[in-house]
């Protein structure tokens, strides 16, 4: 790669690791060309889908509970499933809970065989809206994945589903 070629090719990562070279020459920066762009990668998809449920008034992280809840069927899920479904703490799962049963798109009911265990199930009109948004984010991750080729895509599947594994 030529000189030109390769500057026009920097992006943030290459630019904060050049600059932590000059300031730590003894460290190895090497993680952030991973970790740097998967940090920004996040983000910008954040912004390309954050509008698409904004617009119905939600978040992401409560588009991503109702949606779990979704997916769960006929098995209603607990609290405790929907932290682990959304890789969420416990006490931001509480927080969406009690909004998203406020303002009418989530239940909850008490287990039937334990009371003290809590089952979650979208109302009809939570049921509605994860429909209708669904196909809308779909288009939008569409949209931000679009600059790769599907050989990209599957690629980039396989290393993430890689890197998730060895994660604790």
């Amino acid at each position: 790669m030529s000189p030109s070629s390769r500057a026009r090719s920097q992006d943030p990562v290459d630019v904060a690791r050049r600059e932590w070279s000059a300031v730590h020459p003894d460290l190895d920066t090497g993680p952030m060309a991973v970790t740097g762009r998967l940090r920004m990668v996040a983000a910008a998809l954040a912004r390309a889908t954050e509008p698409v449920v904004r617009a119905e008034g939600l978040t992401r992280p409560e588009f991503d509970v109702l949606s779990a809840v979704r997916r769960a069927g006929r098995s209603p899920l607990t609290p405790t499933g929907i932290a682990a479904a959304t890789l969420s703490s416990g006490a931001a799962t509480t927080k969406r809970l009690d909004h998203l049963t406020k303002v009418g798109y989530l239940q909850r009911a008490p287990d039937e065989r334990d009371g003290r265990v809590t089952r979650l199930s979208l109302t009809p009109a939570g049921t509605a809206l994860v429909d209708r948004l669904l196909p809308r984010v779909l288009d939008a991750e569409r949209d931000f994945a679009a600059s790769l080729s599907e050989a990209q895509r599957d690629d980039l599947t396989e290393s993430l589903r890689t890197l998730l594994r060895g994660t604790p």
